[in-house]
């Protein structure tokens, strides 16, 4: 009973102690590397468990079943990508202008996420088991999206009721067609059509 179908119906345990953190970080990184060398498929708790050398009864103490812990391996990969984007933010020069910030954190988002081999299946996973990817966007707009706003003194155009929303709905779909694309040409369009969007994005939060 391993590969349950079930979208997780409570939130993974979320450890304190320092073992409890190391063996959460081992299911989490052996999860990664199998979905990167075999695909999201060939996840289950029995395979982590002899990956880890973690019982499988231990892995059922943080992850109700398979689906929790794809999802918290994509999390995790987010959170990744959602930290080299800050970083890059916060080296921003101060007269930097905001177009070539933009395209310059895009291009570091993208980038990032290619860096990670089993990022792409993971969020094939994600789209599957949780349409509706609420934590990891709000993690993207808060710590992206709100402090570049804020850096280039956008408030005014973002505060139009929805505006935020819109962009980020539209910019993230694009993002994740790009990422999940396998056609060398349609990412080399679908890139094109993302940073122009951005850059439009840019334009009506100015204004």
């Amino acid at each position: 009973m391993n590969r349950l179908t079930a979208v997780p119906s409570r939130p993974p345990i979320q450890p304190r102690q320092q073992r409890a953190r190391r063996t959460h970080g081992e299911l989490l990184a052996a999860t990664e590397a199998l979905v990167a060398t075999e695909g999201p498929e060939a996840v289950t708790t029995t395979r982590i468990a002899a990956l880890t050398g973690v019982a499988v009864g231990t892995i059922y103490r943080y992850y109700p079943n398979r689906e929790a812990l794809l999802l918290a391996a994509y999390d995790a990969t987010v959170d990744r990508i959602v930290s080299a984007c800050a970083a890059r933010l916060a080296t921003l020069e101060p007269g930097q202008a905001a177009r070539e910030a933009v395209t310059g954190l895009l291009g570091t988002y993208l980038a990032t996420a290619e860096a990670i081999p089993a990022h792409f299946a993971l969020l094939r996973e994600m789209r599957r088991l949780r349409p509706q990817a609420a934590d990891a966007n709000e993690r993207i707009q808060a710590e992206i999206i709100l402090p570049l706003v804020a850096r280039y003194g956008l408030g005014a155009g973002a505060a139009a009721p929805g505006r935020l929303e819109v962009i980020y709905a539209l910019l993230s779909t694009l993002v994740d067609l790009y990422l999940v694309s396998e056609d060398d040409d349609m990412r080399a369009n679908i890139r094109a059509e993302l940073e122009a969007h951005a850059l439009f994005a840019l334009a009506r939060l100015s204004g």
